[in-house]
């Protein structure tokens, strides 16, 4: 019986990676986001991991380095990624182009991430004279992907649409209650169409609710089945 209401009530396990160029925020949104205070970081070299519970999702965060010389050796975290977040330094705009190559190009055309969804930080947004949503997805041609993506703007030092960014990943990887905070929101950024999004989400919600009702149904059964033998026993008797 225990097992049974573990299997039920068990948290869903993901695993994201954080890529970006060096010096985009990746590890002060990781540790912002798993300490809720801002920390002093260096340049990462490997990477950091780290484990963030967020309502009924578990993320598994890989922050990797991201020095020239490092970055042919991201392939080697694609393989069982849920999810990639690419950090984006929103005041560099001399760089954006070196970040679409080197980054976000090969993760799209990767095997590995066919299945995987996007999310696109704009970090720095506290700053003045940054790019807009706008700018910086047009200059990455976003609107072309195929996965499942979405850009948001966040501020990594203030925490400032953090939230919001996990929210959005715990929907689309599988959480209920995110999916329904979701639904007040509104729709996201991304390929996918307002009537599409919604439909999508719908008939998830049905699917887990008939999940939950097969469960309840489970159980009643079991007690029922438990008394009926029990009565059966005394009449026995």
């Amino acid at each position: 019986m225990g097992q049974f209401w573990t299997r039920i009530f068990k948290h869903r396990d993901v695993r994201i990676l954080l890529l970006g160029l060096d010096a985009a925020g990746k590890t002060t949104i990781l540790y912002k986001l798993k300490l809720d205070e801002l920390v002093t970081t260096i340049p990462t070299i490997g990477f950091n991991v780290e484990s963030i519970q967020y309502k009924d999702v578990n993320f598994t965060a890989w922050d990797i380095g991201s020095r020239d010389k490092i970055r042919p050796l991201f392939r080697h975290y694609y393989k069982g990624a849920d999810a990639v977040v690419f950090v984006i330094d929103s005041k560099d705009r001399e760089r954006l182009d070196e970040l679409n190559y080197d980054v976000i190009k090969p993760a799209i055309a990767a095997e590995e991430l066919k299945e995987s969804i996007f999310l696109f930080l704009a970090n720095k947004m506290d700053l003045e004279d940054t790019m807009t949503i706008e700018e910086i997805s047009d200059k990455l041609g976003l609107k072309n992907l195929k996965h499942p993506w979405n850009i948001l703007p966040v501020s990594g030092v203030k925490g400032d649409g953090l939230h919001g960014a996990l929210d959005w990943l715990a929907s689309k990887l599988g959480s209920a209650s995110a999916k329904n905070q979701n639904k007040i929101a509104g729709p996201s950024i991304g390929p996918t169409s307002d009537t599409e999004e919604i439909s999508e989400e719908q008939d998830e919600a049905i699917a887990h609710r008939d999940y939950c009702s097969r469960a309840y149904s489970a159980i009643k059964c079991l007690f029922l089945r438990t008394n009926k033998n029990d009565s059966q026993d005394s009449l026995d008797k």
